[in-house]
């Protein structure tokens, strides 16, 4: 199973904030600047002899993924992703999430101009585990988990970097299309809303592109769907394991007989989780299921990207006629009004 999921750690880095942040902001802002320069132009690239077969064949990929977002999804032109940088390893940031260890309730960091979000980024590994040490003394659940994107929102020009030459074309298609979502729409205090958004553009529009370059029948579009299929049962399975956890939340057990509940919960999803293909996992992505960290920071992880996926689709498919420019230019006329989700639920007459 894949590690990341891409988000957006936007510009925290460009805004000033109170002195507690300052030492934060510098080091952040210095090791971006830091892994965007240098990067070569894509386009001087494809016209170099030297350039390696592979690469080549990557950024024509990337070029292909890019006119298709914004002729076909109505995403934001720009010059993200025109630049290519050989970084030297494995991921971009490691981004460190918190939730209340005895119930749902994310530990958020208030950041200038964009509000209060459910996630810090840090370049440096060993940062993010002492933050991550210092909420876990405060009685939190905790992941440090790598990711291998993130938008600046037309802060600066978000470049490719080498390690993403390994992923598979839904993968790379899904990670570009969803930070450009972020770079075309992204709302104040609404960030279950620009994740969930994020999430259902991105993977849609890898799924069209797909369509589109290989067919119906090809190996890359039957390997997405047994992707999505394995990626929509864990959510499922993720789901009910909260749905359980949360009448254990809302109880007058004290702190200490609910985390105790909790644990003997997990304990006994983790072991469900022992043989996935007898679960009805298609891929070998999720063959480790029983050794994931799993918490209640993991699972809100999951919720904060797809609680909410279900409404974004049956708006696209009832509301959209299942075209994602009319799609994503509803979401624009909707945000200009507040809080999105609130006024699809009305629309559709959703609970």
């Amino acid at each position: 199973m894949r590690t990341w999921l891409p988000v957006a750690l936007m510009g925290t880095i460009f805004v000033s904030g109170c002195a507690s942040q300052a030492g934060y902001l510098l080091k952040q802002g210095s090791a971006l600047l830091r892994d965007s320069s240098g990067a070569r132009s894509v386009q001087s690239m494809l016209q170099d002899s030297s350039t390696p077969a592979d690469t080549r064949a990557f950024l024509l990929r990337v070029q292909d993924i890019r006119r298709f977002a914004v002729e076909h999804v109505g995403l934001k032109s720009n010059d993200n992703y025109t630049r290519f940088k050989d970084l030297g390893r494995d991921h971009l940031v490691d981004v460190v999430q918190a939730c209340d260890a005895a119930s749902f309730e994310p530990y958020q960091w208030r950041y200038p101009f964009l509000g209060r979000l459910p996630y810090r980024g840090y370049y440096d590994r060993a940062d993010a585990q002492a933050e991550a040490a210092r909420l876990k003394k405060e009685g939190y659940d905790v992941i440090v988990r790598p990711v291998d994107a993130f938008s600046t929102l037309g802060f600066l020009r978000d470049p490719l970097y080498s390690f993403m030459k390994g992923y598979s074309a839904f993968e790379i298609a899904s990670l570009i299309i969803h930070e450009q979502t972020h770079a075309t729409l992204f709302l104040k205090g609404q960030p279950d809303f620009n994740e969930e958004m994020a999430t259902f553009v991105g993977d849609e529009g890898a799924f069209e592109w797909l369509r589109s370059t290989y067919g119906d029948d090809s190996r890359e579009y039957r390997d997405a769907l047994d992707a999505r299929a394995d990626s929509d049962l864990f959510v499922t399975m993720l789901q009910r394991l909260a749905a359980r956890l949360e009448p254990v939340y809302a109880s007058n057990l004290d702190r200490a007989e609910k985390l105790a509940e909790k644990q003997e919960i997990i304990s006994e999803f983790k072991a469900s989780l022992s043989d996935p293909r007898a679960a009805g996992f298609r891929t070998e992505d999720y063959s480790r299921l029983d050794t994931i960290p799993l918490n209640n920071a993991y699972i809100s992880l999951y919720r904060l990207y797809t609680s909410d996926v279900p409404l974004l689709r049956r708006w696209f498919t009832e509301r959209c006629g299942s075209d994602l420019r009319r799609f994503m230019a509803s979401m624009k006329a909707l945000a200009a009004h507040g809080d999105v989700k609130a006024q699809i639920r009305a629309a559709l007459g959703a609970d």
